[in-house]
């Protein structure tokens, strides 16, 4: 199994002193978040996976071994790619502006490649203005760091078709998608596909494969428009894909990865809200299956069904139900890289524990206490490459 993640550090730091416009829960401690991204690494190599980072990837065939710049195809592809995120603002004194583009692009052949990541990851923009004297100018520096970034699950989706490049729905995200398939492109796995167009909105906490079958959410981040397109363009290499319809619409529960997850093709987790919802509530859940056969057009065969009931009738799956406190604790955002074989947040309740055990879940507990004030956990922070299914 082979992991896309990213290790948060400098460009968490203007997010966490305003979390609300870095769409995170909290302020939280930066070093301690990184040092738990390296832990949660570390154990996932322990349990046989191969886990690459978006650093290592980006700065990858660019540096020596003691850190000296090797000029060749990769830094010129990293320098290229890196000059998008870099902004020379001139609107103080125009008549520098192609001057300005020269100076800018002579300076990127000189910088080290580290230089050039941090470029990528904080979108610097240098305001100018012009003094007496000395260089002849001065600056005002602007930032927009990436600082949601180290939510790796989002950017994309892994069908079993290949990976479709997602569309974020928040401004402040947009533009991980460009990094995302940058680094695809450079380990030689091109994305098989693209959401676009107005209203087509598709983020991967809200897909989730099941078997040779997929869920998918369509909610606050994930329209219709975006699942269509899936569909109608064959990106999904399932015969099977059950649309699981939120109404509830809020931050918390964002994408279907906060609220529902799988285990195995037998047993999944469900949070005791959506699970106890009736058709009244807004927290109620119904599902629309679309299928086909022998390549064929996709066809709705359910609409509007009992998602709960669906789950444990039709598909005959059980349903652990995870409390109110354990789903603070984001108990349900888990990766599952085996059958019954789960990564998750330490620190939930005895009682789902204890079902975990009783179930037979092998899980190992993964200390995260600021990463998740980022809104997110072990699943959000993961992007499983391989596109075989995991049970």
């Amino acid at each position: 199994m082979k992991i896309l993640m990213h290790e948060p550090a400098e460009e968490l730091f203007l997010g966490v002193i305003h979390p609300d416009a870095a769409l995170f829960a909290d302020y939280f401690n930066v070093d301690q978040a990184s040092k738990e991204h390296r832990n949660y690494r570390e154990e996932l190599r322990k349990a046989g996976a191969e886990v690459v980072t978006v650093s290592e990837i980006l700065v990858d065939g660019t540096l020596d071994a003691e850190g000296n710049a090797v000029e060749g195809p990769a830094l010129d592809q990293l320098r290229e790619f890196a000059a998008q995120f870099l902004t020379y603002n001139t609107d103080a004194v125009p008549d520098e502006r192609a001057h300005q583009e020269r100076y800018k692009q002579e300076v990127l052949r000189k910088a080290n490649p580290k230089d050039l990541l941090r470029i990528i990851l904080l979108q610097p923009e240098i305001v100018l203005s012009r003094t007496q004297g000395n260089t002849g100018f001065a600056a005002v520096y602007k930032e927009r760091p990436m600082m949601n970034l180290f939510y790796m699950r989002d950017q994309m989706i892994a069908t079993f078709k290949g990976i479709v490049i997602a569309r974020m729905h928040s401004p402040q995200r947009e533009v991980e998608s460009r990094v995302a398939e940058f680094c695809l492109n450079k380990i030689g796995m091109p994305p098989v596909g693209r959401i676009a167009g107005e209203g087509a909105y598709l983020e991967g906490g809200d897909f989730l494969p099941f078997g040779e079958a997929a869920f998918i959410g369509c909610g606050l981040r994930t329209t219709q428009k975006a699942i269509d397109q899936l569909m109608e363009n064959d990106w999904l290499g399932t015969d099977k894909l059950m649309v699981v319809h939120d109404r509830w619409l809020e931050q918390e529960q964002m994408h279907l990865d906060t609220y529902f997850n799988c285990i195995d093709r037998d047993l999944v987790t469900l949070s005791a809200n959506r699970y106890k919802a009736g058709p009244d509530s807004s927290q109620y859940l119904t599902v629309d299956v679309y299928e086909r056969s022998n390549g064929g057009p996709y066809r709705k065969t359910v609409e509007g069904a009992c998602f709960v009931e669906y789950l444990e009738k039709t598909l005959g799956v059980k349903v652990i139900p995870i409390s109110r406190p354990d789903e603070l604790n984001y108990a349900n955002n888990y990766l599952t890289i085996a059958p019954r074989r789960i990564m998750v947040v330490a620190g939930q309740s005895q009682e789902l524990q204890q079902a975990f055990a009783d179930n037979g879940v092998n899980a190992t507990w993964i200390p995260l206490a600021n990463l998740t004030r980022g809104y997110g956990a072990a699943h959000c922070m993961t992007q499983i490459l391989t596109t075989e299914p995991v049970f």
